[in-house]
């Protein structure tokens, strides 16, 4: 089950993350924050402009790998890089960084991203996974 936030929620989200982050560029996405059961994501920034975190919370333990995949011309995916193996996380605020490398430590190629985030929940064999698509570029 999910419910979504409405957009003027978001914005104060946005505006309150990109002011803490020190003024990221806002991500280019969905119009709504999604709240899932189990975890919620904010937003996150344009890694090339500056570095930023992926900040979520989980509402009950599990088991979290967050990804960060490009998204191809032809609509194709391909990993850039395993911000987090699977491990296993008590309930809380949280933050994973990735700083728009790949895996061989050079900045990832200017592109559409998107941030991945699969939680799988103590106790069932549910996963929950949630995406925000971000367009990263050099200014």
């Amino acid at each position: 089950m999910s419910r979504r936030l409405p957009l003027a929620a978001l914005a104060a989200v946005t505006v309150a993350t990109a002011a803490a982050a020190g003024g990221c560029t806002p991500p280019v996405g969905p119009t709504d924050l999604e709240v899932v059961s189990g975890f919620r994501v904010s937003p996150t920034f344009n890694a090339f402009t500056r570095p930023c975190d992926i900040r979520y919370t989980l509402a009950e333990p599990a088991l979290v790998q967050i990804r960060v995949v490009r998204v191809e011309a032809d609509g194709s995916r391909s990993l850039v890089h395993e911000v987090t193996r699977e491990r296993r996380e008590t309930p809380g605020p949280r933050t994973a960084a990735w700083r728009g490398t790949g895996p061989n430590g050079l900045f990832a190629p200017q592109g559409e991203y998107l941030v991945e985030l699969y939680a799988r929940l103590d106790g069932s064999d549910r996963t929950e996974s949630w995406e925000l698509t971000t367009l990263m570029y050099r200014t």
